[in-house]
């Protein structure tokens, strides 16, 4: 859901029947729409919710630091999860940090920036030194430094390349090659302006 939702009277028909139809494991905000500003009312009903045993966790998808702290002085509640854009030409390290000091959950959304980290030299040279595909090197520095990762393909080649990342770790040198990638490269929206 969009974080701009009325209060209580629209969010709670549109959650019970997702609930009657799949059952519930999670809520998620999916953007903070800071210019509509009813992200607060909606987290207030995913309480509600969550309170009442109808979801497992409540998250955010594409807060910043100031709108999780926003919410979390307002309402007493952490997200479980904060998906966002996030891959070595974005690594958002004071949001990471600040997901760690909170106990919140860094999910990763684009986490091969589709595409457009793949030719990156340093994720190429990965490539070939361990014998991999860029994207595996990309997935497992993701899954090195800490992300929850979900990478997507409709290629069956790709999906088993993308679950087979367990089979080499990157040292501590090639981690701080991926490092300078970040260039604040964004492949979608900036939560800050999206509403």
């Amino acid at each position: 859901m969009l974080g701009d939702q009325e209060v209580d009277e629209e969010v709670d028909p549109l959650t019970q029947r997702r609930e009657r139809r799949v059952g519930v494991g999670q809520y998620l905000i999916h953007w903070p729409a800071p210019a509509r500003d009813l992200y607060l009312d909606t987290w207030r009903a995913f309480e509600k919710i969550l309170g009442e045993g109808r979801a497992r966790a409540i998250g955010v998808s594409n807060f910043q630091v100031a709108h999780l702290e926003r919410l979390m002085e307002d309402t007493g509640v952490t997200p479980a999860v904060n998906q966002v854009e996030l891959h070595p030409g974005l690594q958002q390290e004071e949001l990471r940090a600040f997901h760690e000091r909170h106990g919140i959950a860094t999910e990763a959304w684009s986490p091969l920036a589709q595409g457009a980290v793949l030719g990156d030299q340093a994720v190429a040279d990965l490539a070939a030194q361990y014998g991999v595909s860029p994207a595996q090197v990309v997935l497992r520095w993701h899954l090195q430094i800490g992300n929850i990762v979900i990478p997507k393909s409709v290629t069956p080649e790709r999906v088993r390349q993308n679950l087979d990342v367990f089979g080499f770790e990157l040292t501590d040198e090639d981690l701080r090659s991926l490092a300078a990638l970040d260039r604040g490269l964004r492949t979608g929206p900036d939560p800050d302006t999206f509403n």
